[in-house]
């Protein structure tokens, strides 16, 4: 496989020695780091927009080969006795929501939250996608939606968590807002040591969790207490929708899930199917060819007793000139429903 970076700004491809991408569920933009050539300064500046692509024969030179679209956010440069190279960094598009505070707009309550994440995103011209994209919108209604010289950010992303979706961003810069995968797909993804496993990492962290989860809203509190984090570390989250009083013991229940988990990261070959896998993959429907979040797959790795279809909740993709691989880090899909 060859990556290609395109700058879309000014319609140079990027000679680079080193790339690193990231996408997460528990974050909403991609984030790249790539060292270039010195030779390419004069073909990027910041706020340039790069598109990064996996080409191989094999794969139909459309959208099915898209990586990331990212905004250049930062460009160094790097001299000393020894070397001289270009580090850049970026985020999604999604980064001007972000980054964005305003306190004019007015978002009407009962509509539903696509709706809201659709007018908020076009003023940044950024879209909305829910699955399956052709269906009914499939999400429910916000009965309160307030910001006052704020990111109307952390709302969205609350609201969706209340509604159960996650809202991140996709490969081509717009927004996903979609459901915890359900069920393994068509294709031929699976994590098997002795098969693709090149490392295996697990960590046991906890420096986000708390003892007690507290989730308000609508004069109702319920709480959930983990009690293998000892101390008494409080997290509170008010939730002010008046209509959420079912969903409240959900949402604690599920923050705690997710800071307690343990992650476990596994390096694989390539960043998606081998070519064996491409070549027998078949005609399914809107195929999948790279690894990314909210992949459900079998995974088999007996030195630490796993045999589960698991989730990806993180991808971070690496290459260089002698490694081409990707660190999966895997969930138990029950912590994002």
């Amino acid at each position: 496989m060859n990556i290609i970076v395109e700058n879309i700004t000014k319609g140079k491809n990027l000679l680079w020695r080193s790339i690193k991408i990231k996408k997460s569920l528990n974050e909403i933009c991609h984030t790249l780091e790539m060292e270039l050539m010195p030779s390419e300064r004069s073909k990027v500046n910041k706020h340039d927009m790069l598109k990064v692509r996996c080409k191989n024969k094999l794969i139909k030179p459309n959208w099915a080969d898209l990586i990331t679209t990212v905004f250049v956010d930062e460009i160094t440069a790097y001299v000393d006795e020894t070397k001289h190279s270009l580090q850049v960094l970026g985020r999604s598009p999604a980064r001007d929501i972000i980054d964005s505070a305003w306190s004019s707009e007015v978002i009407e309550v009962n509509q539903t939250l696509k709706t809201i994440v659709q007018r908020i995103g076009r003023k940044f011209n950024i879209e909305c996608v829910t699955f399956p994209p052709n269906g009914p919108d499939p999400t429910e209604n916000v009965h309160y939606f307030d910001f006052e010289n704020e990111s109307p950010w952390t709302k969205l992303i609350n609201e969706a968590d209340n509604q159960g979706y996650i809202l991140t961003s996709n490969q081509a810069g717009n927004l996903y807002l979609w459901k915890v995968a359900s069920g393994l797909r068509n294709e031929p993804f699976k994590i098997a040591e002795g098969f693709n496993v090149k490392s295996i990492r697990w960590t046991e962290n906890g420096t986000e969790q708390f003892h007690k989860y507290v989730v308000k809203g609508n004069g109702t509190e319920v709480q959930e207490i983990d009690n293998t984090c000892r101390g008494n570390r409080i997290l509170c989250i008010d939730v002010r929708d008046v209509f959420f009083d079912e969903k409240l013991k959900r949402r604690a229940k599920t923050e705690k899930l997710r800071r307690n988990e343990n992650k476990t990261i596994v390096s694989v070959s390539g960043w998606g199917l081998n070519d064996m896998q491409l070549k027998n993959l078949g005609n399914p429907e809107n195929p999948e060819l790279f690894w990314f979040p909210n992949l459900l797959v079998p995974v088999k790795i007996p030195s630490l007793g796993l045999d589960a279809d698991l989730l990806v909740s993180e991808v971070e993709y690496t290459a260089d000139a002698e490694t081409f691989s990707c660190d999966l880090t895997l969930s138990n899909k029950e912590v994002y429903l």
